[in-house]
């Protein structure tokens, strides 16, 4: 199949392809193919196929929120599983992390003062990547999970007519008519359940589908995870400098040059850490943001109505030198006189492992760290 596979990519012909992922007894193993017309821009040298087929793991397509204190539907999640938490026009979403496990994309459409907001809540278990997609740029069509995975990573498939190939990470087309384009990211951050409902507990959570927990608190992919596990599928000779597994906030914000911040070097910083950096080019001013305790770091610009504010992290916080507010990981002051106030995010960042993060971006920069070695 594999051979069939590189042939196709070389001919620029029809892509039919059986896809990847884990089994679960409370969901129905899918079938068929992926059908792409035209080229592809991938190296087929790492393109796998895994156990499922297309759909095989199903995406979630009608999304049913309930209540933070709904004990019933929760009652799988405990407070150290983690969640992808995300806003829309100030109400707080969780989408537990127990449930993307089985699911990976979560198709979820909401109804705002704008308009029609359309998202794609996505998570990759074999990279530890959770993105937060705005399916504007397909015209609000769904995804699905291909079954194909690029460099160990998710590859979503828009359902379309004339179906294009999207890797998680890269966050574009890379194969079919769609090629080159961009999805933008809807702000979101990964951490722990405790930690998010602690800031935000009017938050609506993901009901698991159809109402059966059964499942859900089993992690099929447990010991993946670990710093110096393998990577199961195909992947670029590995970039040693950390360990495979080792999780990282990378930060991709233009000009080529991306940066990663490793857990354990944050966490060894104490409870808290807020780091003045400048990305981009040209350099914009940036902070990034760790909590120990909710197991979450995030970066973000640092302007806010034309102040450029820098941090510091005490025992009990995060505060900006110029007016002492205080600010939470996931970019909101609290207290003082900016309270209310958000950070905007910095580039596209997110939190991955580092040996894929290492394949996707040419020689992160690692804090801590001078060059090679």
């Amino acid at each position: 199949m594999l051979k069939l596979l590189r042939h196709t990519f070389l001919s620029a012909s029809i892509l039919t392809l059986a896809g990847c992922g884990v089994g679960d007894p409370t969901v129905p193993s899918g079938d068929g193919d992926v059908d792409v017309q035209g080229s592809c821009a991938l190296d087929e040298r790492y393109l796998s196929l895994g156990a499922a087929a297309k759909d095989g793991i199903p995406a979630i397509d009608e999304p049913f929120w309930v209540a933070a204190d709904d004990s019933l539907e929760l009652s799988y999640l405990s407070d150290a599983d983690r969640v992808v938490g995300f806003l829309v026009q100030g109400q707080p979403y969780a989408v537990p992390i127990n449930i993307l496990w089985y699911h990976e994309i979560v198709n979820a459409s909401f109804t705002t003062s704008l308009g029609p907001l359309d998202l794609a809540v996505t998570h990759c278990p074999l990279t530890g990547t959770s993105i937060v997609f705005d399916r504007a740029a397909v015209g609000g069509a769904e995804f699905g999970v291909s079954g194909i995975l690029y460099q160990s990573n998710l590859v979503m498939y828009d359902r379309r007519t004339e179906e294009s190939l999207w890797p998680q990470m890269i966050g574009a087309s890379r194969c079919g008519p769609a090629s080159g384009t961009e999805l933008l990211l809807h702000r979101s951050i990964e951490m722990r359940w405790d930690g998010w409902v602690s800031l935000y507990p009017d938050t609506e959570v993901l009901a698991v589908p159809g109402g059966n927990r059964g499942g859900y608190d089993t992690n099929p992919y447990a010991g993946y995870d670990a710093p110096y596990a393998e990577y199961t599928f195909s992947m670029p000779p590995l970039d040693g400098r950390l360990p495979p597994k080792a999780r990282v906030l990378g930060v991709h914000s233009g000009g080529g040059l991306t940066w990663v911040f490793p857990f354990s070097e944050l966490g060894a910083r104490g409870d808290f850490a807020a780091l003045d950096r400048s990305f981009g080019a040209p350099a914009t001013a940036s902070v990034v943001l760790w909590d120990k305790q909710r197991a979450a770091a995030a970066a973000y610009r640092s302007e806010v109505g034309g102040l450029v504010l820098s941090f510091r992290a005490t025992a009990d916080g995060i505060y900006d030198v110029e007016t002492g507010s205080r600010w939470t990981v996931d970019g909101l002051a609290v207290e003082g006189s900016l309270a209310g106030e958000r950070l905007e995010p910095a580039g596209r960042s997110y939190v991955s492992f580092w040996g894929v993060w290492a394949a996707f971006f040419t020689f992160p920069q690692i804090w801590g760290q001078r060059g090679p070695g």
